[in-house]
């Protein structure tokens, strides 16, 4: 797997690079600047094959430090970067965590978890499944969480028994492989199934979706 960390605390993204690399990642560049990524240099441990010109990555793992009103446009310049997205932070706010959910992040794991912990994130993305701090989400959606019953039954209305069903994988961080076995169908079905909750939902990403079935009280976050 290859991996581009960035993160403004130099000793934290050597040190968690140079973590990666002994569990056998090729860490393909380290930037101490989300502002700086199209340019992120390969650090000297990269593996000698890796393209330095590209930097490309299989996931970017990035503290975007606090939210600026230019967050969705560094995590799409990261998103150019990489296959998938991990926001690393140290905030516990609902309004930032709440920026960084829609701001197009593919996972999201609070810098107080362990080295374990956000390897096994990053390797969850990886993997194709999703990953969020369960913490993390319950904290972004603490002040936004609708009191409106009514909107939460017509929302609830729009979603078929189905979706209602991908929705909940989607908050479990099921892979659409994942969920195709355990709902007994096709991936492609899976795939179709939650492209449209995230058009009902009115959202752009898995994170996302679950944020606002948790938000909604549609589906109960993880433990």
């Amino acid at each position: 797997m290859r991996v581009l960390l960035c993160d403004a605390y130099r000793l934290f993204a050597e040190a968690f690079a140079s973590a990666l690399s002994q569990r056998g990642h090729d860490v393909v560049g380290v930037s101490f600047d989300p502002r700086a990524l199209p340019a992120a240099a390969p650090i000297a441990s990269s593996a000698p094959s890796a393209p330095s010109a590209s930097n490309t990555a299989d996931v970017c793992v990035v503290d975007f430090g606090p939210p600026t009103p230019d967050l969705p446009a560094l995590a799409d310049a990261a998103n150019l970067r990489c296959s998938k997205l991990l926001a690393l932070t140290s905030e516990e706010g609902a309004a930032p965590l709440h920026a960084l959910i829609t701001a197009g992040v593919d996972g999201l794991i609070s810098k107080r978890r362990g080295l374990d912990e956000i390897v096994t994130a990053i390797e969850r993305l990886h993997s194709g499944a999703g990953y969020y701090d369960p913490v993390l989400v319950r904290q972004a959606v603490t002040e936004r969480r609708s009191k409106d019953e009514a909107a939460e039954a017509r929302l609830t209305g729009t979603l078929t028994p189905r979706e209602l069903e991908v929705l909940h994988q989607l908050v479990r961080g099921a892979s659409t492989g994942g969920m195709a076995a355990a709902m007994g169908i096709s991936v492609t079905t899976v795939r179709s199934h939650t492209q449209a909750v995230l058009n009902k939902l009115g959202v752009n990403s898995r994170l996302q979706a679950a944020a606002c079935a948790v938000s909604y009280g549609l589906v109960e976050p993880l433990a």
